[in-house]
């Protein structure tokens, strides 16, 4: 009797929203029933996993997450060999992969290491990443070959099904799951550090700071506030991914540089949610956004755009709003409203807390995963007329 073996494939161990869950799912395992490996792309930050799995091992590629890169010239194919040939050397029941890029090496890896169960994870919605025609058709062809992919989010698995064909029967819906007792509602004592009084109503979005996030939309929601609000006061958080300069800018020209907190990367986004009294999506695109999730479980009120699975943890009403994607002044309303009702604005912040409880703990995160890794390795061995030891 063995444990079953589980080989994980991501990019990177960068700090981002995929990482985190691999992360929390790789410490959550029950290491009675799996083995786990890790492989990455370039093998940076592997200390980030010493606490949870042995063995982490690198195909040698940049781990810039791009996966036209692959696709062109020789890299994709000499990555995959290698891939095929760890893979050969761990032989893992399961190879599951996390994001478009690695879906690309572990696809034919899978195939010619005869790897008995390939799952995908999609965990953003097509449009964000699927500009190149060429990628397109790849990236559809990739999916459609895994024996299942898994959707973070009902919009994704949505998408598998009605844009790249992927049978119904061969997707499931695994939300993220979020620590509620890492993140909470606590200590606001991070205020006095900002000079942020009690009385004034602070609004935060915590996010990197790319496009498709659209900081542009938040300061001008911001300046809508500020001028109704005098005592409102608006806080960023997240890696510059190359637009930091221009957001500076255009805080400055609304002349708010006064009312803003800018903080350029922080590895303890669970100190900032307590501080803040609401929080803020403006992207134009969301798979399953952990921030609204680590900002539901610290008990904050939520305005969101009602885009991919935003609307599957943000309820109109009852824990927030949902407004257009490009519309600050919609964005601005709910938040008068927020600042106008403060016992309103705290029934919905801990009905945000209640709904991470019921539905969203990392402990159902894990379980489904271990479930379907069940269910997959039973089928398999039932062709096979073998039998399952991870029970």
């Amino acid at each position: 009797m063995r444990r079953a073996r589980i080989t994980y494939l991501i990019g990177s161990l960068a700090r981002g929203g995929a990482e985190g869950q691999l992360l929390q799912l790789l410490r959550k395992l029950d290491q009675s029933r799996w083995e786990a490996s890790l492989v990455t792309f370039d093998g940076l930050n592997a200390e980030r996993t010493a606490d949870v799995v042995s063995c982490v091992s690198s195909v040698g590629i940049p781990s810039n997450g791009n996966s036209r890169s692959l696709i062109r010239g020789l890299k994709a194919a000499r990555a995959s060999g290698k891939l095929a040939a760890l893979l050969r050397s761990i032989r893992p029941d399961i190879l599951h992969a996390f994001l478009p890029a690695p879906f690309v090496l572990a696809a034919p890896a899978a195939r010619l290491s005869c790897v008995p169960v390939l799952i995908g994870s999609r965990r953003s919605l097509v449009h964000c990443y699927r500009a190149d025609p060429l990628l397109a058709c790849v990236d559809r062809l990739v999916t459609r070959m895994c024996d299942f992919v898994l959707g973070n989010s009902a919009a994704v698995t949505q998408e598998l099904i009605h844009i790249d064909g992927v049978p119904p029967e061969r997707t499931a819906t695994i939300y993220n799951g979020v620590d509620a007792t890492k993140f909470r509602p606590g200590d606001r004592s991070l205020r006095q550090v900002y000079g942020w009084k009690d009385d004034e109503v602070v609004f935060g979005i915590v996010a990197n700071f790319i496009p498709y996030k659209r900081h542009s939309d938040f300061i001008r929601a911001a300046a809508l506030i500020a001028a109704a609000v005098p005592h409102a006061r608006f806080i960023m958080a997240g890696e510059d991914r190359g637009i930091l300069p221009a957001v500076r800018k255009e805080i400055a020209q609304a002349s708010l540089e006064s009312r803003f907190v800018i903080i350029p990367g922080t590895d303890e986004p669970e100190k900032l949610y307590p501080a803040m009294d609401a929080y803020i999506c403006t992207s134009e695109t969301e798979g399953f956004s952990n921030v609204l999730l680590e900002a539901a479980a610290s008990g904050l009120p939520l305005i969101a755009t009602r885009v991919g699975g935003n609307a599957e943890i943000v309820f109109h009403g009852e824990n927030g709003f949902l407004v257009p994607v490009a519309e600050p002044e919609d964005v601005a309303r709910a938040a008068l409203t927020l600042v106008k009702h403060t016992i309103f604005r705290q029934r919905l912040g801990a009905r945000s807390r209640e709904i991470v409880m019921e539905r969203f703990s990392l402990n159902s995160m894990v379980r489904g995963h271990e479930q379907l890794y069940l269910q997959l390795l039973n089928q398999c061995c039932a062709r096979r007329g073998a039998h399952v030891n991870a029970v």
